[in-house]
């Protein structure tokens, strides 16, 4: 069997092999940990970091969170939380230190008035609909240059207060509050204005701020490109044929990806490369497999303010924040948290520095328990692997940390190598060498799948085994420019929902 055959190539595992693999992608950490069960504001999904092809000279940035929107679900969909930081940290060559932060915070105001009357216009903080409020979402992004945790005399405010993309809510919304169109009540006997959305690329476009800098930002509800069959992850790995090199006791139909019409919040950056190379970028457009000068390490961040107190006086969250500021939620590698690190540590690395994870986390790499509970599920007797094999792939694993670290010679020691996006400036990205959002064979597909790259690297020792690959479609088609996420879903007319005219059996016939 083929697959059977690319197993038993994990001896011989190199990075390089992994920058071949092919298109498609996986996200990581939607609900991964319990901390953010309770806390979806730093909930980060997804970290994309790559550089422009060619040049280089620009730098993306993405990061997701807040996951898991229905779009349909109304004032639920005000998410530009106020109250958090959002970081995107780079460090540069060996080192996880930072050297430039991007920070990101949003504004949420809204102005107090008496109780209703009779005789209220439209608008207003008594509206139960927050798009008739009046109420604004704004935010400002600053360059922080070293590790201040503080906004301090050494920052610089790249935007301030710009606007914040509103929710694709629908076609009433699109022309009463965003102004696209003509609107014509009801009592028209036209329903176009209720029928027809007219929220679009171009309408999107205009929540795009240039920088101080030279560069660009936009922030607000997108698509969430999470594609994932989870509701066979979460079935203790009910994995289907398909994800399996078609052994026949794999679950049988099609694997479905459950994120499928869900919308997240994200912020994405445009920085000129100028910002993080001054004297530009060492040896560019030229790959040195021993050097590693021209290395950017990402990872993104969010935090609050330690104390927070119940506040009545704050009419939007209830709440007030005192203290200093502590992480809550962090992201970088897609999948580290959600299929390296075990349960009880998963709040742990959260709120922990990736500067520290050979410490915390070494072992969870070395010895990945996911090889040890696809041996109990029968996975490697189906295909047929000896048990010496198997006993390899349960560790110890230094190839993931090769991998993960380009292959590069970057000491596997606290501060040197841990869960960020390592990517080479001077080379056009692919995943693993950074990590692109879009730019596959299709509108809709990634450059890489992400997913099974790194689940066949974990369970087969070889990046290129086929294994998981999943939907390799996204429910959108990615813009092959700035900021390259699918606009949102809208919330009249797409998302989820049904009419329930036929109940669904208890127990579902497969």
């Amino acid at each position: 069997m083929r697959l059977m055959n690319q197993f038993a190539k994990w001896k011989g595992m190199l990075a390089v092999a992994a920058l071949a693999a092919g298109p498609a992608m996986f996200a990581s950490s939607h609900r991964e940990a319990f901390a953010v069960l309770n806390e979806p504001c730093a909930d980060n999904t997804d970290t994309y970091a790559w550089v422009s092809d060619g040049s280089h000279d620009k730098l993306y940035l993405v990061m997701n969170f807040n996951p898991l929107h229905e779009p349909g679900q109304g004032n639920q969909g005000f998410r530009a939380c106020n109250g958090y930081r959002y970081e995107f940290h780079i460090g540069k060559g060996t080192s996880l230190k930072d050297r430039i932060v991007y920070r990101v915070e949003f504004t949420n105001t809204l102005t107090p008035e008496k109780a209703p009357s009779a005789s209220d216009p439209l608008g207003g903080g008594n509206e139960i609909l927050w798009q008739l409020t009046g109420g604004k979402e704004t935010m400002t992004v600053w360059r922080v240059a070293g590790s201040e945790n503080q906004n301090g005399p050494g920052d610089v405010v790249l935007a301030e207060n710009v606007p914040v993309l509103p929710n694709n809510h629908g076609p009433q919304t699109d022309r009463l509050v965003y102004g696209l169109g003509a609107f014509k009540g009801y009592n028209s006997g036209d329903p176009t204005s209720r029928e027809v959305g007219l929220y679009d690329q171009a309408f999107v476009d205009t929540f795009i701020h240039k920088l101080s800098n030279g560069g660009r930002v936009i922030a607000g509800q997108f698509d969430d490109p999470y594609q994932l069959d989870e509701k066979g992850i979460f079935d203790l790995v009910n994995l289907a044929r398909t994800d399996l090199g078609g052994i026949a006791g794999g679950r049988r139909g099609p694997a479905t990806d459950v994120f499928t019409g869900f919308n997240v919040f994200s912020i994405a950056l445009e920085v000129p490369m100028a910002d993080i190379f001054p004297n530009g970028i060492p040896h560019n457009g030229v790959g040195l497999s021993n050097s590693t000068d021209s290395l950017l390490r990402v990872w993104t961040s969010i935090s609050r303010q330690q104390v927070q107190m119940v506040d009545d006086s704050n009419i939007l969250t209830g709440v007030k924040g005192s203290g200093r500021w502590v992480q809550v939620g962090r992201n970088a590698l897609p999948l580290f948290n959600a299929g390296l690190v075990g349960t009880q540590r998963q709040t742990k690395y959260l709120r922990s520095s990736p500067e520290n994870d050979v410490s915390n986390f070494g072992a969870d790499i070395l010895f990945p328990v996911l090889v040890r509970d696809l041996e109990a599920l029968g996975v490697y007797k189906a295909l047929g692997l000896p048990d010496e094999t198997v006993a390899s792939l349960k560790g110890p694993r230094t190839d993931i940390i090769r991998a993960i670290n380009l292959g590069r010679p970057i000491p596997i020691e606290d501060g040197s190598t841990g869960d960020v996006i390592t990517l080479d400036a001077a080379l056009d990205s692919s995943f693993p060498n950074g990590r692109k959002l879009g730019g596959g064979t299709a509108p809709n597909r990634n450059q890489a799948n992400v997913n099974s790259i790194l689940l066949s690297l974990i369970a087969a020792g070889d990046p290129a085994a086929g294994l998981a690959k999943g939907v390799e479609t996204n429910d959108k088609n990615y813009l092959n420019r700035f900021p390259f996420l699918a606009p949102a879903h809208q919330g009249l007319l797409q998302g989820h929902g049904g009419t329930n005219a036929t109940p669904v059996p208890d127990i579902p016939n497969p």
